[in-house]
């Protein structure tokens, strides 16, 4: 099998990209306003005067063609591609998950494409090819929908990932393990009514009063052990991919994701009195209840006495993490 040892082969093949959109993330990731490779963006720009709908029409008969004569992995399936679009797409997948915990950690699909799913993988594509490293050619760009499909679908899996970690540090963090005293057949019911009472008000956000008799609002320490469980120390580490910003302060959007899945595990458990039954951590039924967090929190963030009070908590969480 032949290797791409260039962008430039690949870029000119038919590549359909907004070289804003690269250089927006280009410079997120770098945190300078260093640009790629200029011979990079421009080919990326003379590929966008190609013929796109001769490009969308050949990716379907391809993708169609795949699903007709080939039996296995799918291809939106790591397992159907060659070892450097692997290595490739392992790479991406983290790109991607840093790019959706500082941005939007619940992206949807618009015209059958993740477009910020989409913007990632161009991006980590610049990014790899830019680097000197190679991909086996006869793949891009009739799998590039594909190949979003399966981050996106990884997105998930991460996700259900930090929905785990909650699940398991929730129930003694917020003190809703039942007693012995408590009979074995009343243990659900008990376990429904502390998930209830601490889901009330999102009373589960806040920790006590500070000296001057403040709510320490989205301050519990179950929160913080789930972001340094989930984003420093875990498998993941997204805070590796971008030190820049993780070492120094936890971001906003993180803090939300995180209780965001806290809110999950506790409707959970609030329902069923247990964790074997907790609901799906998805788009469909957390994406916007994820998006009012974010707005508490930005809120919270603009007040004049909270406000410096989070920035000095979000700046211990990343110093406790890193």
């Amino acid at each position: 099998m032949s290797y791409i040892f260039s962008c430039y082969s690949l870029t000119f093949s038919l590549l359909k990209v907004v070289s804003t959109d690269v250089l927006r993330l280009h410079h997120k990731r770098n945190g300078r306003p260093i640009p790629p490779d200029p011979a990079i963006l421009d080919s990326l720009r003379q590929a966008e005067t190609k013929n796109p709908k001769l490009a969308s029409r050949d990716s379907k008969k391809a993708r169609s063609k795949a699903k007709a004569s080939y039996e296995g992995p799918k291809t939106t399936q790591l397992g159907w591609y060659g070892p450097h679009w692997k290595s490739f797409l392992e790479y991406a997948k983290g790109e991607c998950r840093a790019l959706h915990a500082t941005e939007n950690p619940f992206p949807k699909f618009v015209d059958d494409m993740p477009g910020s799913v989409n913007e990632a993988l161009m991006f980590s594509l610049v990014e790899w090819l830019e680097g000197g490293k190679q991909v086996e050619e006869g793949v891009w760009p009739d799998r590039k929908h594909d190949m979003a499909k399966l981050l996106y679908e990884d997105l998930s899996t991460w996700r259900s990932d930090l929905k785990k970690i909650a699940t398991s540090l929730v129930p003694s963090l917020y003190d809703i393990i039942p007693p012995s005293s408590v009979p074995a057949q009343e243990r659900a019911a008990w376990v429904e009514e502390a998930a209830t009472d601490l889901l009330k008000d999102s009373t589960f956000l806040r920790y006590g009063v500070d000296e001057l008799g403040k709510t320490q609002n989205a301050a519990h320490p179950a929160l913080r052990e789930v972001v340094i469980a989930f984003f420093y120390t875990g498998s993941y580490r997204v805070a590796c991919r971008r030190p820049d910003i993780f070492q120094k302060q936890l971001p906003l959007e993180c803090l939300a994701l995180v209780c965001t899945a806290v809110n999950c595990v506790l409707d959970g458990l609030a329902k069923n009195g247990h964790g074997k039954s907790i609901p799906k951590f998805t788009s469909k039924e957390y994406g916007t209840l994820y998006g009012s967090m974010f707005k508490l929190l930005h809120q919270l963030n603009d007040d004049p006495y909270h406000g410096p009070k989070l920035e000095r908590q979000l700046c211990s969480w990343a110093e406790a993490g890193w």
